[in-house]
């Protein structure tokens, strides 16, 4: 009996700097050293990008962004993974079982009514089809069973993997002063509460914070008004990053700032953990579930109990310096290898049973 061949849609790899976008580029890269004798995998991928993959892999890719919405010109597979909620295949053809990711619900606050419902309707529409949903953290797993029909399946959470960068290469920014500094990372919408850090910085005048991440978004005029009013004139908005960039950040900044309240997972955080950094985050969505004791929580998001609450921070991680191998081990265990092998788990139980 031959291989069963599962597909991913990773078109998200021609987005590098956003979260599916490193999620895209680590199974591109990591599928293709899964040497498994009960199946093969096939990528399929943007318009002209250009795959360098093995003989173990094959690859397709769409012609545009409608394209994989119809069957004509994709192949034929025994398994379809959309690896998030954003590319759903919407006619089921060429294919014998879906599997369906499921990252956050972020549409119920990012969008008006109409759009919600045209969201709800969709990703119920993709539920249906699936023979298996997946959710990247208990907290999205009961928001989906709470808000959808599940049609008697049940969620399963398979936590993100994350890649260990803390010994890749680095580069210090131009933007870098010398000086002390927070880092922050990620796109700049307002669920992420960046204004807050920056507010936060009128009480520490001797460090800096630098938020870096994609700022094409309104809520970064938001952010740069606060910071052209902050008269301790030490908040930076850096806009997109380099890979060295970022691992410089993590490794010299004093502490990971993070007040998102709209997360699926969560992976800064761990990226910063990875590093024995002290990461301090907001008491939202999936941020304690993923973080564990090994952050530090605001209990308000409030800029001057916030500021309190990191000076305080600060003072005990000193004081206990075991905290960091702990913080390192816990950050190790959202590995690929176990993400990966939960997922042909998955696989081999739609395929082979």
């Amino acid at each position: 009996m031959g291989k069963k061949t599962v597909l991913l849609d990773i078109c998200e790899i021609g987005n590098p700097t956003s979260g599916f976008g490193q999620i895209a580029n680590n199974y591109y890269h990591l599928y293709q050293t899964v040497d498994d004798e009960a199946l093969s995998f096939h990528f399929l991928l943007p318009e002209g990008f250009k795959a360098d993959c093995n003989q173990k892999v094959q690859t397709t890719n769409i012609r545009n962004r409608y394209h994989k919405h119809f069957t004509k010109g994709l192949p034929t597979v025994d398994l379809w993974h959309s690896t998030n909620q954003q590319q759903i295949k919407r006619k089921r053809g060429k294919y014998n079982k879906f599997v369906l990711t499921i990252h956050d619900l972020n549409f119920l606050t990012e969008k008006n009514w109409i759009r919600q419902l045209k969201h709800k309707i969709r990703l119920q529409h993709a539920i249906n089809q699936a023979d298996a949903v997946t959710c990247i953290s208990q907290f999205v797993g009961r928001q989906v069973e709470q808000l959808f029909d599940m049609k008697g399946k049940p969620v399963r959470v398979i936590y993100n993997g994350v890649e260990d960068i803390s010994e890749q290469p680095l580069e210090i920014p131009a933007f870098a002063t010398g000086r002390p500094f927070f880092f922050a990372i990620g796109q700049i919408r307002a669920k992420k509460n960046f204004h807050l850090l920056v507010d936060m910085m009128r009480h520490f005048p001797d460090h800096d914070l630098y938020v870096c991440g994609d700022d094409h978004f309104d809520y970064a005029k938001t952010v740069r008004e606060h910071i052209n009013i902050l008269p301790t004139h030490n908040a930076y908005l850096c806009g997109k990053i380099r890979a060295e960039e970022k691992v410089w950040l993590y490794r010299n900044c004093e502490a990971f700032l993070f007040a998102s309240q709209g997360e699926g997972f969560g992976l800064p955080p761990i990226e910063a953990m990875q590093f024995g950094k002290p990461v301090f985050i907001a008491n939202y969505t999936c941020l304690p579930e993923i973080c564990g004791d090994c952050a530090y929580i605001w209990p308000t998001l409030n800029p001057d109990e916030m500021a309190d609450f990191v000076r305080n921070g600060l003072v005990d991680f000193a004081q206990s310096p075991e905290r960091i191998n702990q913080i390192r081990q816990h950050a190790a265990q959202f590995s690929y290898d176990k993400h990966i092998n939960a997922y042909i788990q998955l696989y081999k139980e739609l395929l082979c049973s």
